[in-house]
């Protein structure tokens, strides 16, 4: 009995230090970020850019659920434009849910199509009915024209960063951006290519 316990205490110790190193390993990623480009989410041309309020929209999810977009609000807002047809989507929305709840976001998927594809979109991506917008207008008013596309809000209701994404690196970058404050990984570039010129010099 004693040897069971003890190797019972023994395993939890370990799970204790993985989840640890685990951590470490997060803040490490995302220090390495701020050295070496990380690769980042690619920002079309349309709609306001990074630094300028978003637009703030009053709509509700396939459950009925109110949902605002843009404004102040407590934490940083991530949408997800997502398509039933696309398979980078497909693959997307469990990475985005697990990027979101560990950096604390508030994730809405947005989408465009009729009510029967949502409904099949929401069921074959295993999403919350109530984490679900169906409406083309906000993406028009912040200029998505590809899929999957997101854009992080920050708590004052600007946007942080936007662009087309198709991996967590890419959704790191967007956070890497309200970190950094570069609103683009060719933005960070330019930079760091303009500060070497500038010590060679």
């Amino acid at each position: 009995m004693i040897t069971l316990a003890a190797a019972q205490a023994l395993t939890w110790l370990l799970v204790a230090a993985v989840a640890v190193v685990m951590a470490l390993l997060f803040r490490s990623l995302r220090g390495f970020y701020r050295v070496v480009a990380p690769a980042g989410a690619l920002m079309a041309g349309g709609g306001p850019p990074p630094g300028a309020q978003a637009p703030t929209w009053n709509g509700s999810a396939l459950d009925g659920t109110p949902v605002v977009l843009g404004g102040p609000r407590a934490r940083m807002q991530l949408l997800l434009f997502v398509g039933e047809g696309c398979p980078i989507s497909r693959k997307l929305a469990p990475i985005a849910r697990d990027f979101a709840r560990r950096e604390a976001l508030d994730l809405v998927f947005m989408g465009d199509d009729s009510a029967e594809a949502q409904e099949r979109l929401v069921a074959s991506f295993g999403l919350p009915r109530g984490q679900m917008v169906n409406d083309d207008r906000y993406g028009r008013m912040i200029g998505v024209d590809k899929l999957p596309f997101a854009a992080l809000l920050g708590t004052e209701g600007a946007i942080v960063a936007k662009g087309l994404v198709n991996s967590r690196e890419h959704l790191e970058s967007l956070l890497t951006a309200h970190e950094t404050g570069f609103a683009t990984v060719q933005s960070y570039l330019a930079a760091r290519s303009h500060a070497g010129h500038a010590h060679a010099a």
